[in-house]
Parts: structure tokens; C-alpha cells; sequence
């Protein structure tokens, strides 16, 4: 008979059902929403952060222009040159004070006109280590010529040399923070007139927005070596703008995330430095994050919810259905209120009930029919135990034959009737499902001599069962099959048969083995599980299939027989079943 397959409740196929059909396809809109909403917000901050930056870019390139165009002017008007040339060509120290005063007029009409706008300034540097600025002139120290910066200046020429250095050879310094360059005057007599200095205040770089995020990063400007000219340090590490610069040299992308950075770039058309904008993603993109999160939240508020009204719901509806299953148990008693319940409002459950109550009814009738047929039965089987034969008659005959068997000098006959009364003794003596491996022994034994006397010589038999084993139990009749199928299919047509019976104790298990040195199976495969036709050779008839099924259904799928199909001789089988030992008191315990 098949074992019907598990099959669902009602109220878990209504959860399942609402789960499947309205929540994931709520829950998948709701994410699929959420996505596109975070989608806009993060191409609409995008968006603003490149309005802002672009404005920013303006405004340095702006500067920058007016800077380049101030010291251009410093370099290509006549009348500049006229008085640096005077100042080269002085004879005395009045002349020479006297061109420094008009350059010094010089500088200050450039500077006004031109950097005013953003407060930058401007000095000139000499060949002979003198800066000349709007207001005042003075020596500069000696070492200046030979420090990197200057060389590398000298080097660059007329191009604009960016170096923080430069900042440090002005006669004052406020609390602004200034960005310099330098670049080389037109040559006079084979060298360069000496050199136009410029400073611009660092507020150019950072004109911010009022925008939170955007304040967030850093507006930062690289020469083309990858120097970081200007940044805030202190929002973004130096090392971490210029790696960012090299990844935005070697990809070539204007605007985009770098590990944990979001940048923009562009390059000035005032010079050949790039400014770049670096800030945090996360700091950039909180609002959208924001969003992501929110979702969780409603998304998880959404699902108790509907998870607690589908519970609801399926419990308000399913009660009364279960309640009515937990009472078909009763449909076998004649009260008829155990089936009724207490409150039932709905249709359906009510044609239930009306079914159950009418169920109830013809199977009342039913076992008044089977209670008739049960005694009239059990009268039949009573009638039938009085004809058989009392134990006790059959036993006292076999003496009675076995006695005059003794008389007549028939000792064989008289040791085949003791034998069998032994046999027949043990097996009429309890109901017991259980016995000692002792008690068995002494059955088997008297089976056994019967056998030799049936098969003559030719079959020894030999058994092995230690001492510490006979005292536990084994289902009565386990071992005479075993024994029968040896002498009866083994043993028929050998001239010398040896069977031989080995008990041992295998960890907390009994494992008792039969070998035989008969036919054997060939190789066969014998199925232990299938439907065994009842043999009715031998003193039990019980197949092995029986013996497997029975110990199984004693102790579990772990114990029974197990047949060796591996051995080339001869046929060889185990049983194994758990060391259960007999108690003092005769209460069975597991020994472990």
C-alpha cells in the first residue's frame, strides 16, 4: 500500500497563494520604483554638481586670463620694456632708483587695471635678486637663484611656472591663502630682463555654492605633470587627488566614480592645467542613499502588515474548518454535539457539519453490523480451539512412545521422540515475543540433532556463541529458518556439509552469523523486502523475508539479515539485531 503523499493545509496554500500573487509583485514594483526614483535624484545631483563646477571652472579660468594677461602685458609693452631697460643700463645708483620708481608706477597702473577685479598682485623679479612690486622694492636673499623652483622657473621661460614658493617672496602675507606663478620677462643683451611674479587669492578656487553636498569636496587644479597646485587637503588626502588624477589621465573620462570619489574634470583654456572636482560619493549621494533606505523601511513596515492581515484573514476563515477536522475524530461516538461547533458562520462549514452529523449516523450502523459479525467470529474460532488437540495429550503420547521405544532397544527412535519433545516443549511453553540466546540454543539444538539424524553423517554443524551473549534476547524463532534453509537447500546434495553458527557482540549490537558450505546462491541477488509465498517445509515455514521484515519492525531499518554476495563458496548470511539484555526482575533494557 502506498503512503499517501503529504499534502497541504488549507491555510498555508491562502498564505502562499496571497504571498506569491500580491506581495512579490508589490514588493517588485516597490523596488522597481525605488530604483528609478534613486536613478532621477542621482542624474538630477549629477546634473547640478556639473552647473555648479562649470560656474567654478569659469570663474578660475577667468582669473587665470586676467593673471596671464597682466604679466603678458609686462612682457610685450614697449614702454615696460623701455624701463627695465633702464634700469639694466643705469650708471649710478639715482638713475637706477629712478627706473625702479617707474616701474614701480608701472606695475601698479598693470595690477589695477587688470587684477583688480579678484585683488591679485604682481611683482617683478631682477637679475640681480631684486623684487620691485606697486609699492616698495628690496633685495631678495642669494640663495634664491639656487634653490629648484627658480631653475626650474628659469627653464620653463615664459610659460607660467606654478609654485607655492613663489608666495613666500612677497613683502607681506595676510590671512588670505594665494596660488603663484612665474614666468620669464623678453631677452635683453642674450638673457631674459628678469622675471613678472603673480599671486591670486585661493577664495577664486573655492567659490562654492551655498549647496551643502557640493562644499562637501574640493576643488583642485594639477599641472600637466600631476603637482597638485591647489586643493583642501583636509577634505580629500593629497596622495588621493593625484592618484585620481593619473586614473583620469590614463581613462580619459571627464566626469565619474573612482573607488570612493566622484569626480569632474575640465581643462582651463587660460593654461595648460586641469582643475578637477573631487568629493566623496557617499557625501554626494546621501539624498538618493536616502531613498534606498526609506524604501527598506516601507517595504518591511508593508510586509508585517500584510503579513499579519493575510494570518488574520486565513485564521478567521480556516478555524472553523480546522476545527471541524479535530472533531471527525469523534464521528465514531454517538453523541452527536462533539461534532457540532460553537460558532459557525459560514455556508459551506455548515453543509460540513450537516455531512459529518449524517456520517455519524450510518457508521453507527455500520459497527452494530461488524460487532455481530465479530462474535459470531470469535464463536466459530472458539469451537474450532476446542477440537484441536491439547499440548499436554500430544506430549504425554510422544513419551508414552518414546518409553516403549526405549524398551524395545529402538534407542534412535526414542532419541528422535526426546528430541522432539524438547522442540515441540520449548515451543508450546510461552507467548513471549522475546527470548534468551540461551533458551534458543537449546531449540536449536534439538532441531539440529533431529536433522543429522535425517541427513545421517554427511552434515556437521558447529556453533560458536560465547557466554557473554547468551543472556540477552532475540525474537523467538529468528535462528531456525536460518538453520533450515541450510540443511533443507544447502545440504541435499553434498557427501560431507558443515554448517556453522558464530555469535558475537559488535559494539552495541548482537551479530550472529550462519555459514554453510552448500550450493549457494550463484551470484543471485535475493530481495530481502519483497512478498515472501509461505513455505511449509521445516518446523516453521517462515522464509527469510519474513525474519528481515519482523526484525525490522522490532528495532528499525538499521537491523535484520544481510546476505554475502560476495563469497565464492557456499552461502553466508548475518543477523543483527541490538544487545538488549534480560533483566533480573525479567524487564527488557537496552544494554548501551
Amino acid at each position: 500500500m502506498k503512503k499517501k503523499s503529504q499534502k497541504p493545509s488549507i491555510r498555508y496554500s491562502m498564505v502562499k497563494g496571497i504571498i506569491l500573487f500580491v506581495l512579490v509583485p508589490l514588493f517588485l514594483a516597490l523596488t522597481i520604483l525605488g530604483f528609478l526614483l534613486q536613478h532621477t535624484t542621482s542624474r538630477g545631483i549629477q546634473e547640478a554638481f556639473r552647473m555648479l563646477f562649470s560656474q567654478n571652472v569659469t570663474g578660475i579660468d577667468s582669473a587665470i586670463l586676467q593673471s596671464n594677461y597682466a604679466s603678458s602685458t609686462m612682457i610685450t609693452y614697449t614702454e615696460n620694456n623701455k624701463f627695465l631697460k633702464r634700469y639694466y643700463e643705469a650708471q649710478n645708483r639715482y638713475e637706477k632708483n629712478r627706473a625702479t620708481e617707474q616701474i614701480e608706477k608701472m606695475i601698479l597702473n598693470c595690477q589695477v587695471s587688470t587684477m583688480g577685479s579678484f585683488e591679485g598682485e604682481m611683482m617683478i623679479l631682477t637679475n640681480d635678486g631684486r623684487l620691485i612690486s606697486s609699492i616698495r622694492a628690496w633685495d631678495v636673499s642669494p640663495e634664491v637663484p639656487e634653490t629648484v623652483w627658480y631653475q626650474e622657473m628659469k627653464e620653463s621661460g615664459q610659460v607660467p611656472y606654478w609654485n607655492d614658493a613663489i608666495n613666500d617672496l612677497f613683502y607681506y602675507n595676510d590671512n588670505k591663502q594665494y596660488v603663484a606663478f612665474g614666468r620669464a620677462l623678453v631677452k635683453y643683451q642674450g638673457q631674459s630682463m628678469g622675471y613678472v611674479l603673480v599671486r591670486i587669492p585661493k577664495q577664486i578656487f573655492f567659490q562654492f555654492n551655498d549647496n551643502e553636498s557640493f562644499q562637501g569636496g574640493t576643488i583642485a587644479m594639477f599641472s600637466p605633470k600631476g603637482d597638485v597646485i591647489v586643493g583642501n587637503t583636509h577634505k580629500v588626502p593629497e596622495e588621493d587627488m593625484k592618484e585620481l588624477f593619473e586614473r583620469w589621465k590614463k581613462e580619459g573620462k571627464r566626469q565619474g566614480k573612482y573607488a570612493d570619489y566622484y569626480i569632474m574634470s575640465s581643462s582651463l583654456d587660460s593654461s595648460s592645467n586641469t582643475v578637477m572636482y573631487i568629493g566623496r560619493i557617499h557625501d554626494i549621494f546621501a539624498r538618493s542613499e536616502q531613498i534606498i533606505y526609506y524604501l527598506i523601511l516601507c517595504v518591511a513596515a508593508v510586509t508585517i502588515f500584510l503579513v499579519l492581515a493575510v494570518l488574520s484573514v486565513s485564521g478567521y476563515i480556516t478555524t472553523p474548518i480546522l476545527a471541524l477536522a479535530d472533531r471527525i475524530q469523534y464521528i465514531g461516538q454517538d453523541d452527536p454535539e462533539l461534532l457540532m461547533l460553537e460558532q459557525n458562520y459560514f455556508q459551506e462549514t455548515t453543509a460540513l457539519e450537516d455531512g459529518m452529523l449524517l456520517a455519524q449516523k450510518r457508521i453507527r450502523l455500520l459497527m452494530e453490523e461488524v460487532r455481530r459479525e465479530t462474535e459470531m467470529k470469535e464463536k466459530a474460532r472458539f469451537d474450532a480451539l476446542k477440537a484441536q488437540i491439547n499440548p499436554h495429550f500430544l506430549f504425554n503420547t510422544l513419551n508414552a512412545i518414546r518409553w516403549k521405544a526405549s524398551i524395545n532397544q529402538d534407542h534412535e527412535v526414542a532419541d528422535i521422540l526426546s528430541e522432539l519433545g524438547i522442540l515441540l516443549g520449548e515451543t508450546y511453553k510461552s507467548d513471549e515475543e522475546m527470548e534468551t540466546i540461551q533458551n534458543t540454543m537449546q531449540i536449536l539444538d534439538a532441531y539440529v540433532k533431529i536433522m543429522q539424524i535425517r541427513f545421517g553423517n554427511k552434515v556437521q554443524f558447529f556453533f560458536v556463541i560465547p557466554d557473554q551473549i547468551r543472556e540477552y534476547l532475540i525474537p523467538r524463532f529468528c535462528l531456525q529458518p536460518l538453520v533450515e534453509n541450510a540443511f533443507i537447500h544447502g545440504m541435499s546434495h553434498l557427501e560431507q556439509g558443515i554448517i556453522a553458527l558464530r555469535g558475537e557482540l559488535s559494539g552495541k549490537d548482537i551479530v550472529l552469523t550462519l555459514i554453510d558450505n552448500g550450493a549457494g546462491i550463484h551470484g543471485k541477488i535475493l530481495d530481502l523486502e519483497a512478498e515472501e509465498i509461505p513455505n511449509k517445509r521445516g518446523i516453521t515455514g517462515i522464509g527469510l523475508s519474513n525474519i528481515h521484515k519482523r526484525i525490522q519492525a522490532l528495532f528499525g531499518k538499521q537491523y535484520g539479515l544481510k546476505i554475502d554476495t560476495e563469497i565464492a563458496v557456499g552461502f553466508k548470511i548475518s543477523l543483527r539485531i541490538p544487545a538488549i539484555k534480560q533483566e533480573a526482575d525479567d524487564d527488557e533494557s537496552i544494554d548501551r
